[in-house]
């Protein structure tokens, strides 16, 4: 998205969201699902 310019915020929102729908839940734990980052969650107690 960074080649996009956007007048107003919230059309910068709405093309994240739009963004965002199209992940699914395989993409999503392929991005997060690295050791590091869920012990430094386990740490963080998140």
């Amino acid at each position: 998205m960074k080649w996009l310019r956007f007048e107003q915020i919230e059309e910068l929102r709405e093309a994240v969201r739009k963004e965002l729908k199209k992940l699914t839940k395989e993409i999503i734990a392929s991005l997060t699902g690295w050791e590091f980052m869920l012990d430094a969650l386990s740490v963080a107690r998140l």
